[in-house]
């Protein structure tokens, strides 16, 4: 099976289970976020109005952005510190992701997420087993 079709069976599966896409993290937006990947049922936290603003600097009016600006592992809230120094940010800004606290990116609200550096987010998932597809949160679904 190709890449394409597992894309669209997957597709077709989430919106047959009578799936919704979740909204915008951000306050104030209430597009669907952005699809990351069907195949695995992976969304950005993010709708792409409110990414591409972001990206060019641009606020867009009733929005409040919810990603920040540094890793907020810089106060070692993950048991470690971000090994990113704040005098770089300026460089780094495509190198935040945003997490779910709770593992669930169906609960896409503000409280649920944090702004983590690659490198943070990547400890953080790896310690906690975040990668394992049997995890309950993991989002991965076989097409048999």
């Amino acid at each position: 099976m190709s890449i394409g079709s597992a894309a669209k069976i997957m597709k077709h599966k989430f919106y047959e289970e009578k799936n919704i896409l979740p909204l915008c993290v951000n306050e104030g937006c209430f597009n669907n976020v952005a699809v990351r990947e069907w195949k695995n049922w992976s969304f950005k936290s993010e709708c792409h109005s409110c990414m591409n603003a972001r990206k060019e600097g641009r606020d867009i009016s009733g929005v409040i952005r919810h990603k920040k600006i540094c890793c907020e592992n810089i106060d070692g809230r993950l048991g470690f510190k971000c090994p990113v120094h704040p005098s770089e940010w300026d460089f780094f800004q495509e190198s935040l992701d945003m997490d779910h606290l709770d593992g669930n990116h169906f609960n896409n609200v503000p409280e649920n997420v944090d702004t983590y550096c690659k490198l943070c987010h990547f400890r953080k998932s790896k310690e906690e087993g975040d990668w394992d597809r049997h995890k309950g949160s993991a989002r991965k679904i076989e097409v048999v």
